[in-house]
């Protein structure tokens, strides 16, 4: 049922792999300001294709990799 519901939004769920791993690694060396788990998100939604990225932190907007937007600027 979950999965039907996120195939007729038209999102995918990613697990996370060892190439993941090793991006998130090199944007945690690159952006020392970064938690572990926003490295993880920002890794997955690179390597998997992801355009842009929805977020409420406004330091994660430094990332140069994808484009990162906060929820205020949807407005």
């Amino acid at each position: 049922m979950f999965e039907k519901l996120l195939n007729t939004l038209g999102v995918s769920v990613t697990e996370i792999n060892r190439d993941i791993a090793k991006k998130a690694a090199k944007i945690r060396a690159e952006y020392k300001m970064f938690k572990s788990m926003d490295a993880l998100q920002l890794a997955a939604a690179t390597l998997t294709g992801c355009d842009l990225f929805l977020t409420n932190d406004k330091q994660l907007k430094q990332f140069a990799d994808i484009r990162c937007i906060t929820v205020d600027e949807l407005e």
